[in-house]
This record gives C-alpha cells, structure tokens and sequence, in this order.
C-alpha cells in the first residue's frame, strides 16, 4: 500500500515534471488586433522574382537580348537577301527594296534600345515599338508585335493605366494600318489578324495593370509605414520632452520651496538658540517637517519613473491641492515670512486646477522669502468668481536684485507662466511701486463648485528674523 502510494505520488511529480520542462504551447489560431483580419496585406514574392526586383537591369538584359539576337539576325539576313536580289517578299516592290530592308534592321536595334530601358522611358519604347509595328521583319506579323507588348506592360507598371489603354489603341492602329499597307486584297486575314493583335495587345496591358497596381500598393504600404513610424518617433519626442519639463517644474517648485523654508527655519533657529532655546526648538522641529514632506513630494512625482505599477499607495497620493494652502501658509509663516491670507469665492472641484493655484502660490511665496529684504507684510489675495481665478501675492520688501545681475535660472516664473497658459491665463510679475513685488495670475475658468475654503490658521509666531537673502534671479 505504501509502496503503491508512493509511486502514485513520483509518477505524478514526473508529470508535472515534464509539464512544466516542456514548452507551453496552444493549438488555438493566434490573435490578432482588431481589425487586422480586414487587412489584405501581399503575398511576399518568390525567389524568382524577389531575384530580378534586385536586379532590374539583368531582367531587361535578357528580354532585350532575347529579342534582339534572333530579329537581329533575320534583319541581316533580309537585308543581305535584299542586297543580292532574293528578297524572301516575292513580287512585293515595297518589302523587297533595300530601304525597307535598311530600316528593318534600323528598326531592329532601335527597338533592343527601347525594350533595354523600358522601365524608365517606357513612353518613348512605346512609340519605337508601335512604328516598328509598320516595318514588319518576317511573313508572320504577330512576331513583331512582341516589343509592344513588352512596352504596353511596361507603360502599365511604371506609368499609368490610362496612358497604357491608349498607347492599346494605337498600337491596333498600326498593326491593322501595316496589315492593310502590305496585303491590301486578304480582308478575312487582315481582320483575323486584327482582332488576334488587339486580343495580345489588351492582355499585356491587364497583366501589366495588375502587378502596376500590387507594386503601387505595396509601395503605399511601405511609405504609411514608414509615416507611421516617424509620427511615432516624433510623438514619442514631444511626450518625453512635455513629460520633462512637467517633472523639472515639479521638482523646482518642491525643492525651491522646501529648501528656501529650511534654510530660513535653520537660519532662525541658529540665531535665537542662546536667546530663546524654545523658538530654535520649535524652528528645528519645523525644518524636520518641512524636509520630510519635501521628500514624500519628491518621491510622489518621480515615484512613475521608478516605482513598478501598484508597488506603492504612497506613490498613489493625489498631488496637493486648495485644502493645504492653510498648511503651506503656517509654513512661510513659521520660516518668518509674515503673511495675510485672503479668499473670496469657492474653489473649483478640478484637481488640476487646484494644483496649479498651489503651485503658483509656492513659487511667488517662496520667491519673497527668498529675495524680499525688510519684510513687513506680504498679502496674499485668492478671489474665485464666475469669471476665473484670480491669485495675487506682493511684499512690501526691498528686492535687492533691482540694478543688480540675476544669479538664478529664471524658471520660477517660467512655470508659473506654462501652468497658467494652459487655462488660456496670464501671470504679470514686477516691482510694486518703490518698494515691494507683486505676482498676479489670472485664470479664466467658466465655474467654481465646490465647498467654502476652509479659514486660514492665526499668524505663528516668527522664531526668528527672515533670513538673509540670496540672489537667484527668479523674479
């Protein structure tokens, strides 16, 4: 019984052994997109074919010379017989002179040249061909209609259909016109014959429409392609160069803030550690904050360039919004930046939006800590009507760069602008009269639903003076 149980228990583990060694293959037709089997895309071509498509002139070679070695030699030899008065056309005046005899041989290499460039004056090999249609070289004139089929197929390739039904025309023209020129009295023969050249000639001219047709639609599928293909590549440029510079305002707008309150709070919390130890607690409490939320806000916005999809709910928080504005205030206001909150209206519901209010508010606030020098007040004026937003933010600050060169990369401002513009709004910036600096930034938005923005928090206490100033040039 044990016995049989374990080799019931390492059959089955050779078993799935072998399931899991052997490749995993189905039976089932593969899938295709949808819509894919609608496409009638070509039968690739054989090896023949795939062959002389390399090589063209090879292929033209050879018809020439396939017809110019054999009509070649009948030509000189008509022309020798004709010479010497033996002319194989009988009492015929005409076929047994020597012109006739000089010109079909004229006509000969004239047609060889033709045929051999075919594909690239397929209009002058027609016409060579359909005036030699009027010199026949032997009895049976169906032989020499041979280059003009050549050249109607030729004409439907690398022309056009239309050119190449009416070179047909003309080529039963002169094979009918040569036909009653040189035997006049056999009129059942010469209709024969006719029909028989015109039945030759529009088959050349439908085999030559068909593969003119294949080649110029495979010619359109391989130019779409290639279209495809760029308008790829180019979308694929403007999206990684939209999705830099989204991720370079983020990253500007996080770093430039949270570093600018850290180092006002460190700058404080330095100067008042003897004088008053709680205030340079409470500033160095406050930087440990500041520089804690400055790195969540950095993972969140590189956390899609190197967090695997659903590796993280942190990755996953919405970017900040209206309801931190209080936050972000109470921190400018603990950096030692004394400012006056100011709303009218009520916020709109579109986190986008909401984002780029923030935003721009942490770019103009982080621009007077940074610059602004003997600061006594800084309004901030946040108005929602049925009109649009309206954000404005001024110091009454000294801006020590006035007369002086910029330091900075100016793309403090640049974001502020590229933000606002795709609202269709507008961000004027500049000195507020002799004194001060004023952002305003305005967004016209059709309507503004949602609940009362909540009132900001009492003005904090300053631990300690503003900092001294750096010139970096965003203003």
């Amino acid at each position: 019984m044990g016995h049989g149980v374990r080799g019931s228990r390492r059959r089955a583990a050779e078993t799935e052994g072998r399931l899991t060694s052997a490749p995993q293959t189905t039976s089932s037709a593969p899938a295709f997109p949808s819509g894919a089997e609608d496409l009638r895309l070509p039968k690739p071509p054989g090896f023949i074919r795939s062959f002389f498509t390399r090589h063209p002139w090879l292929l033209d070679s050879l018809i020439a010379a396939a017809y110019a070695v054999p009509v070649g030699i009948a030509s000189l030899v008509l022309f020798v017989l004709t010479v010497m008065g033996a002319a194989p056309w009988g009492d015929d005046p005409v076929r047994s002179s020597p012109i006739f005899a000089g010109a079909a041989l004229y006509v000969t290499a004239a047609v060889s040249v033709g045929l051999l460039f075919r594909r690239h004056v397929p209009v002058i090999t027609a016409t060579i061909c359909a005036v030699a249609l009027l010199v026949p070289i032997s009895p049976a004139s169906q032989a020499d209609g041979l280059p003009m089929m050549f050249a109607l197929y030729a004409l439907a390739v690398y022309r056009t259909a239309r050119s190449a039904w009416i070179w047909v025309a003309i080529a039963v023209a002169a094979s009918t016109g040569s036909l009653l020129i040189y035997s006049p009295d056999d009129l059942a023969g010469n209709i024969g014959n006719a029909v028989l050249s015109a039945l030759v000639f529009v088959i050349a001219t439908l085999v030559g429409i068909t593969f003119g047709n294949r080649r110029r639609y495979i010619q359109a599928l391989l130019d779409r392609a290639a279209q495809l293909a760029r308008e790829r590549d180019q979308r694929a440029q403007l999206a990684a160069a939209a999705e830099r510079a989204r991720i370079a305002r983020e990253m500007h707008d996080i770093v430039a803030h949270s570093l600018t309150v850290i180092v006002a709070l460190s700058d404080g919390a330095e100067a008042s550690l003897d004088r008053s130890p709680e205030t340079a607690r409470e500033a160095v409490r406050q930087t440990g904050i500041t520089a804690r939320r400055a790195l969540a806000d950095v993972r969140r916005s590189l956390g899609v360039l190197t967090e695997a999809p659903g590796a993280a709910d942190a990755a996953l928080a919405p970017q900040p919004g209206v309801s931190e504005l209080p936050e972000l205030i109470a921190s400018f206001r603990a950096a030692g930046l004394p400012v006056r909150y100011t709303v009218h209206g009520d916020p709109p519901a579109d986190p986008v939006l909401q984002l780029t209010v923030f935003r721009v508010l942490q770019e103009a606030l982080t621009n007077a800590l940074r610059y602004a020098v003997q600061v006594t007040a800084v309004d901030v004026v946040l108005a929602y009507d049925s009109g649009g937003i309206t954000i404005e933010v001024s110091d009454d600050g000294i801006d020590p760069g006035r007369g002086a060169p910029s330091a900075g990369s100016g793309r403090g401002i640049i974001g502020m602008r590229e933000r606002v513009a795709v609202y269709g709004g507008r961000v004027e910036t500049g000195p507020a009269g002799s004194r001060g600096w004023r952002v305003r930034a305005v967004l016209p938005v059709a309507a503004v639903t949602m609940p009362t923005h909540p009132a900001a928090p009492a003005p904090a206490a300053a631990p300690a003076p503003a900092p001294v100033p750096t010139s970096d040039g965003d203003r």
